[in-house]
């Protein structure tokens, strides 16, 4: 499964809403559906939203902003009827499951877009692309987040059995297959994207590090480095300030992680 973040998309940005299709509204989103006999998939996504966007926001120390997301700043949630609609009008890959889309002009558009008919969009999909934005919008659109940090917090706001596979995380650590952490600050999922197990090892590494990071030292910290960030440190500047002595490094982190994966199953 695939899915994520993108500055713009073909076709479709905010002002997207066709003649008759269906919106619903709440105080952070507005759903929009193909058909008014969607009405109750519509409720359904625009409930699990306001709800993933309180628990996320107190997760990453965002719920001082409460009244960001409201009026006109509302996030656009556009489910298209089937997947080639949704391939056609939006340009991206028959594989993708869903992205959301931010311009940073104005901090004005915002979307998540994804189509009808996906068993896992209420559990995975929607708090995942949530979690994009939030964290983009508290960090700053013109910050640098590492690739993998901002992938490694999405997934593990997701509400499935991501984390239920540590026995995995451990075999690629021994099999030496793990991608070090030194080179996930400037990894470049397009370089390898036709390369499956590389993008594999790179999602499940990055939830399996953000994960360590919150079980391990507490949401406080982890709370810490998010505002660091938003600051304007580094990536490993941030670490080291939200976690020094324990973590002062990239290679502190690694070390720290692996002992921690392998003691864990």
């Amino acid at each position: 499964m695939f899915f994520g973040i993108t500055g713009q998309a073909r076709a479709i940005d905010a002002s997207f809403e066709p003649q008759g299709w269906l919106k619903i509204e709440g105080n952070h989103f507005v759903v929009l559906c193909s058909s008014s006999d969607d009405e109750d998939m519509a409720h359904a996504i625009l409930e699990h939203a306001e709800d993933y966007y309180n628990e996320i926001a107190d997760d990453i120390g965002y719920s001082r902003y409460q009244n960001f997301w409201t009026w006109d700043n509302r996030v656009k949630i556009i489910i298209f009827p089937d997947q080639e609609s949704y391939v056609r009008q939006t340009g991206q890959s028959p594989w993708s499951n869903g992205f959301a889309s931010m311009y940073s002009e104005l901090f004005k558009s915002r979307i998540i877009v994804s189509y009808k008919g996906q068993p896992n969009f209420l559990e995975v999909i929607l708090p995942h692309e949530i979690t994009h934005l939030i964290l983009h919008d508290f960090i700053g659109f013109d910050r640098p987040i590492p690739r993998f940090f901002d992938e490694g917090v999405a997934q593990l706001e997701q509400k499935d059995d991501s984390l239920s596979h540590m026995d995995v995380m451990a075999h690629l650590i021994t099999g030496g297959k793990i991608i070090p952490l030194q080179e996930l600050l400037s990894y470049d999922l397009m370089v390898h994207k036709n390369d499956a197990e590389s993008v594999s090892i790179f999602y499940v590494e990055s939830l399996y590090i953000v994960d360590f990071l919150v079980k391990t030292y507490g949401k406080d910290a982890f709370k810490e480095m998010c505002r660091n960030l938003r600051d304007g440190q580094s990536f490993e500047q941030a670490l080291k300030s939200s976690y020094y002595p324990t973590l002062d490094s990239m290679q502190s982190l690694q070390d720290k992680w692996f002992d921690y994966v392998k003691q864990s199953i």
